[in-house]
């Protein structure tokens, strides 16, 4: 519990160090169907919806395609992806983007703890060229006693081939199942950008539905 209370006062350091920037409300929501195809390997679609201003207008949306798999006998894990977006300007007019990823993720249990690391090298863009970026995701869960209630903290970094960072993410939430395959993540997240000349903080309320076929 203290290790939670004391996350929580972090969250809430960021959340007012950053109001003396440029900051936004919006909300993200997305949904995941996976299914097993072979012993230990996995293939999911994501479908996400981003909106901005205040959640008054779409920002974003995304399909994204990942084909995982997880290592004998380890808890290691290698996955491949794709995702081709849609970001929207003020006007509603749209630049499709590409993105190509490979992650690299291991996961640790201590009681009713659950540790996680994801390490992702991405490559994104369109026609004009690919940016690349390194980003290094922690995961902390904790599964609530005689029930399936899981909260969980999250913290992220984004950083560029120069070794600079270019966003850090901190996300607070809970996961809960709905039926047996079906599963919810509620969650708020600080999402704040650096490296530009106009540095803008994101306040996201974000749900997410997983299903497994």
């Amino acid at each position: 519990m203290k290790t939670i209370r004391n996350s929580f006062l972090l969250l809430l350091i960021c959340t007012l160090s950053a109001y003396s920037q440029q900051n936004d409300f919006q909300s993200w929501s997305s949904i995941r169907i996976s299914k097993k195809i072979y012993k230990r390997t996995n293939i999911s679609v994501k479908e996400g919806f981003r909106f901005r201003e205040n959640s008054s207008l779409i920002s974003k949306n995304f399909t994204d395609v990942k084909i995982s798999h997880r290592i004998k006998k380890t808890d290691f894990e290698v996955s491949f992806g794709y995702r081709f977006s849609n970001d929207f300007d003020l006007d509603f007019s749209s630049k499709n983007k590409h993105r190509y990823y490979s992650d690299f993720s291991s996961r640790y249990k201590c009681k009713r703890f659950k540790i996680s690391f994801r390490d992702r090298v991405q490559y994104q863009g369109n026609r004009s060229g690919l940016s690349t970026l390194f980003r290094q995701k922690v995961d902390v869960s904790y599964n609530v006693r005689k029930t399936p209630f899981e909260p969980f903290l999250q913290f992220e970094f984004f950083m560029n081939m120069n070794k600079e960072f270019e966003k850090l993410r901190y996300t607070i939430g809970f996961s809960q199942p709905i039926f047996k395959d079906l599963n919810a993540d509620f969650f708020y997240r600080i999402q704040q950008s650096l490296k530009t000349d106009n540095p803008e903080n994101m306040f996201i309320l974000g749900t997410s539905l997983s299903y497994k076929l």
